[in-house]
């Protein structure tokens, strides 16, 4: 084996997986009271080579949205969301830490710009 492969060998074997169910809460501030809404809720995301697909969505909720335009650059995953909820699609931009997910959501809703943190742990597999 030729010496110059082996970095990127490396390279390819730690190459970041976002596979699995994740859990976590995302914190919104509430544009007309000032608070902050801590909705819990939970992902689980499928990743095949660079192609990632899955669902995120309330705790709560029986059905969750499906994830659109995932892309996962380095340790830097986004993607976009659609809900009944929301006018136009909220992105996500999060960094994969471990078993960790943590960033940031924006959209709109009600014609009202929202933001929020997003923190997500990876749930052990069974």
């Amino acid at each position: 084996m030729k010496l110059w492969l082996l970095p990127c060998l490396a390279a390819a074997l730690m190459a970041a997986d976002v596979s699995g169910k994740w859990t976590g809460n995302v914190d919104v501030d509430d544009p007309t009271g000032g608070s902050t809404i801590n909705t819990q809720v939970r992902a689980e995301l499928r990743q095949k080579a660079d192609a990632i697909t899955g669902t995120i969505g309330r705790q709560e909720d029986q059905e969750a949205e499906s994830i659109q335009n995932a892309k996962l650059d380095g340790k830097r995953l986004t993607f976009e969301v659609s809900s009944a909820e929301t006018t136009g699609l909220v992105k996500f931009v999060l960094t994969l830490d471990g078993d960790r997910l943590d960033g940031e959501m924006s959209g709109s809703m009600d014609g009202t710009a929202i933001t929020g943190k997003v923190h997500l742990s990876r749930q052990p597999a069974h």
